[in-house]
């Protein structure tokens, strides 16, 4: 008789689905009081502050703090050689040549540095540049003077320095191969580097253009960098560049 009386009674109280159904009505009230509290202006407000700002205009390739890094980086590169490179680069002929003389004062393969390893595979965009109304081919004394100067303040000093070839090329190759030569110009013409220049580049032009030593200056134990030998590479004339 207990059996079928608990027949009985489970009958007569099956499992209600209304009930679940009330329970899901209740999470579903829930989930929309608590949208209705991000709605209100404190909310909103709240999103908005919180969310990561991004400015309008396309995405650049390289960032700046890389693209200064870059280019910081060619700046010391190319001033510890320019002496011997200025000449050279200025008579070049071809994006081979250009390759030859980079390859010349490069570091061997397994200890170059990234800005290396970007420009060395990358010398037509800086031929181009040797020969583009950009670069500035005479620099007028006073800039000279002025980038050489070490008495001036930060900010003078970096616009004189900032006209010196060995920066006009870092400048412009800083962002190839990422982005062209003369986008990379723009953004980094527009942030001069704070980089000291390069001993060897200061000698030398005080004594291309007769200006005198800085006074106080130690040179005792300095060292100057040597370059490769150039390996022959011919050019559209069939003439060759000298080591």
């Amino acid at each position: 008789m207990g059996t079928d009386t608990r027949k009985e009674n489970s009958a007569e109280h099956p499992e209600n689905p209304v009930s679940k159904l009330e329970a899901r009505v209740a999470q579903l009230e829930e989930d929309v009081a608590s949208l209705k509290r991000l709605a209100e202006p404190r909310g909103l407000n709240w999103l908005l502050f919180n969310h990561k700002k991004v400015k309008p205009g396309a995405r650049e390739k390289v960032e700046d703090e890389d693209l200064f890094r870059y280019r910081d980086g060619l700046i010391r590169w190319l001033e510890a050689y320019w002496p011997w490179m200025e000449n050279r680069l200025r008579e070049v002929e071809t994006a081979e040549q250009v390759g030859a003389i980079l390859e010349a004062v490069s570091e061997e393969p397994d200890l170059r540095r990234d800005w290396q390893k970007r420009l060395l595979p990358n010398p037509k965009p800086l031929f181009d540049f040797l020969f583009h109304e950009r670069f500035r081919k005479t620099l007028p004394m006073t800039t000279l003077k002025d980038a050489l100067d070490g008495t001036l303040d930060d900010r003078k000093w970096r616009r004189a320095a900032n006209q010196l070839p060995t920066r006009q090329i870092a400048n412009a190759m800083a962002g190839v191969p990422d982005v062209s030569w003369r986008r990379s110009l723009d953004r980094c013409s527009a942030h001069p580097s704070a980089v000291h220049i390069a001993l060897n580049m200061d000698l030398y032009y005080r004594e291309v253009y007769g200006l005198p030593i800085r006074s106080k200056r130690d040179l005792t134990g300095l060292t100057s960098p040597l370059p490769k030998p150039i390996k022959p590479v011919a050019n559209g004339s069939n003439g060759k560049i000298g080591s």
